[in-house]
């Protein structure tokens, strides 16, 4: 099984509490307006990847607490994510526990496909719902107000808790070896716009 991948790397806090392996898969079905990642909405992008080979490349990045799936839609391929999951916890586990990011709700996700009903056993804490430019935020790890942090797990409502108790949202700015500039967590509105201005495009996550 492949898994569409854009890009990962190791964030420290902004996509949840700790040091976090985090994924941003490629493709999402639902293309919410004004969509922070609006390059990760078409499912033939980034690389396909067997996902042996990226439980491998996971644990070829050091050393991190938890995991996180963001994208694009995580939900889109949740029977490969699953999969991943399950690699990477019998090699190393996820001490941090997992999050998942999604535009679906939990409802909607409850009645779907057994695929994402395997990924949801395997997910700690969840921030669903569908991005809204109309409804904006500060409140942490929310990229609009419609979200919510949905624990599906004794660990996922101690790291609700934590995000909870962070003063605001952050964002953390990379650099790839290939000049690839990254924008991970949720920056201020228009940063995305200004950093691909200046720098000739950014990525976001």
């Amino acid at each position: 099984m492949e898994i569409r991948l854009a890009h990962m790397e190791i964030t420290s806090g902004v996509n949840g509490p700790g040091r976090r392996l985090t994924l941003w898969v490629q493709g999402c079905p639902r293309r919410c307006s004004g969509c922070f990642n609006p390059a990760m909405i078409p499912p033939d992008g980034g690389e396909a990847v067997p996902v042996e080979v990226l439980a491998a490349r996971a644990l070829d990045l050091g050393s991190w607490d938890g995991i996180t799936l963001s994208g694009g839609e995580p939900f889109a391929q949740a029977a490969g994510l699953a999969e991943l999951l399950d690699l990477v916890g019998e090699r190393r586990g996820a001490p941090g526990g997992v999050v998942a990011f999604t535009g679906c709700t939990v409802e909607e996700l409850r009645r779907g496909s057994p695929g994402q009903a395997a990924l949801l056993e395997r997910v700690d804490l969840v921030v669903d719902g569908p991005f809204r430019a109309d409804l904006p935020t500060d409140r942490p790890l929310r990229g609009s107000g419609n979200q919510r942090l949905v624990a599906l797990t004794p660990r996922g409502a101690d790291l609700a808790r934590r995000v909870e108790a962070q003063p605001h949202r952050s964002f953390l700015v990379s650099i790839s070896p290939d000049g690839q500039v990254i924008l991970s967590g949720f920056p201020p509105a228009g940063l995305a716009l200004a950093l691909a201005a200046r720098l000739g495009g950014a990525a976001g996550g």
